[in-house]
């Protein structure tokens, strides 16, 4: 597979995209610098013996959310670290550590109290109206190694599959594990010597001191750590031997890669070439057309199908349809092959979108129990390309699918999309009838109630012209009805579903 990263830097904002055989499949983007992977000197707000949870102040708008078990306490010393995400950008927790540590955790009111200050590390950025997620379980990542300060674990990436090599790389981690400290082991260390690790070590291990230094005096809710910038973080946590090729188009961008690679990864150095087109680098290679894309509703199949993707605040829900598409023999054939057609734009669109969360996907249904299987099979098989972590239930008697995907960053439809102001996002509103006959009830209201010889009714020109068109009728007879004139005014400025009655 043919893989490569496109870097398009601007003054405003930083955008990359990963490319497989030729389809963009991931987007990355940063306006405002984020906050995962930033450690703070937090202060305490609220303790929240209920939800098992804190609110700490950082020095934002909004406080982070802390909960009990993301709090180190004396016995983290032998904790199990799960390191199966150990290569996502500090993500060497994973959901099976998160579920072990919420069992059994003390209560938060025995480990923190209102006005503690705590060294505290953003593990999730905000979301939508949620402040960022924190925890006390501070990590640093380099090119090979996860720097875990207190603890004294030792993790080997799970997706680090060869046996010899994970016990090779136990024994390196064994010998160079600082006593005051764990680590876990990056799939992109596979091959690498004792001194490359150890070279990984030292860099982070003067960080941590930095930092630990700074902390004794930097004033409550104060930043300590800036995480790397969004083309760095990705060239140190995505480029692994499928990426063949990283093009950037920023000179000064170009430079400061080169030489991150040059002291980190050498190896990755030859792969960076600048690019001085004049067309833009998206452009070039399609992406730019596909973010578009992945803002829409609905996307076409190629055999005349299409999904259709509705992003909810409690799910995501994917609905296919066949069209169309009447290229099969029969309808159960018809179902078959769209429904495995839209397997693969599904995953596409999750990864390109980012979605995560609850996914609900309703799948044309299907009466042949192999045709349901091999559907379960082809999904299982291209989720395999998707890096972030997602639960996959079985097909329902229904023909639903539930799946669970880790968020991990905002979705691409709320870092570009805002709600439609008219309808609240909704996607709905009062039609022009239904706003004519309010406004009806409006002018009996006001007639009736204040002595007037006319009425001024001032509104939007689609909304005058109902009211001199098909619905005179009802205006004429509302005259008859209050035995005052009513005229209209039209107001092109004002929004379509505003208006105001005024008495002469």
């Amino acid at each position: 597979m043919s893989t490569e990263l496109l870097v398009n830097v601007s003054p405003f904002e930083t955008r990359i995209a990963r490319v497989e055989n030729g389809l963009a499949e991931e987007v990355y983007i940063e306006r405002a610098r984020g906050l995962k992977g930033n450690i703070y000197k937090g202060r305490v707000q609220r303790v929240l013996p209920g939800i098992q949870a804190a609110f700490v102040d950082i020095g934002l708008q909004k406080a982070g959310f802390l909960y009990a078990g993301d709090v180190v306490r004396n016995d983290h010393a032998g904790f199990d670290f799960d390191s199966s995400d150990g290569d996502q950008n500090n993500e060497d927790q994973g959901n099976e550590a998160e579920q072990r540590r919420q069992r059994n955790v003390p209560a938060i009111d025995s480990l923190l109290r209102e006005r503690q200050e705590i060294l505290v590390q953003v593990s999730k950025d905000p979301i939508a109206s949620k402040g960022p997620r924190l925890t006390s379980l501070i990590s640093l990542a380099g090119r090979y190694l996860v720097y875990l300060p207190g603890v004294s674990h030792i993790g080997i990436a799970r997706r680090l599959e060869d046996d010899a090599e994970r016990d090779r790389l136990f024994v390196i981690g064994q010998a160079i594990r600082p006593d005051d400290a764990g680590l876990i082991i990056r799939t992109v260390a596979e091959g690498h010597s004792e001194e490359d690790l150890r070279e990984d070590l030292k860099f982070l291990e003067l960080l941590w001191r930095d930092i630990e230094k700074r902390s004794k005096h930097a004033p409550a809710s104060s930043m300590l750590h800036m995480d790397l910038k969004l083309y760095l973080r990705v060239m140190r946590d995505y480029v692994d031997d499928e990426v063949s090729k990283i093009h950037i188009d920023s000179r000064e961008a170009y430079q400061t890669m080169k030489n991150f690679a040059g002291r980190f990864m050498p190896e990755v150095a030859k792969r960076l070439y600048y690019y001085p087109g004049e067309r833009p680098l998206f452009d070039v290679y399609g992406v730019e057309k596909e973010i578009d894309n992945a803002l829409l509703r609905r996307v076409g199949l190629r055999s005349g199908g299409h999904i259709v993707i509705d992003q909810t605040e409690a799910l995501i829900a994917v609905d296919v349809n066949s069209g169309s598409f009447t290229g099969s023999r029969n309808m159960e054939e018809t179902s078959f092959k769209t429904n495995l057609e839209a397997v693969h734009e599904i995953i596409h669109q999750l990864r390109l979108r980012n979605l995560g969360g609850i996914i609900v996907v309703d799948f044309i249904d299907m009466r042949d129990g192999d045709n349901k299987k091999r559907l379960m099979e082809v999904l299982h098989e291209a989720l395999k390309r998707d890096k972030t972590k997602t639960h996959v239930a079985q097909l329902s008697s229904l023909g639903l699918v539930e799946m669970a995907r880790k968020r991990t960053r905002d979705s691409l439809g709320h870092m570009l999309l805002e709600p439609c102001r008219p309808c609240d996002g909704t996607g709905l509103r009062k039609s022009t009838l239904t706003i004519c006959y309010q406004l009806f009830r409006a002018i009996v209201a006001e007639g009736r109630a204040y002595p007037c010889e006319k009425l001024m009714v001032i509104a939007h020109p689609q909304l005058i012209d109902l009211m001199l068109g098909e619905q005179s009728e009802w205006v004429s007879r509302l005259e008859e009805f209050l035995g005052k004139e009513i005229m209209l005014k039209s107001a092109p400025d004002f929004a379509s579903d505003h208006y105001e009655v005024a008495l002469q």
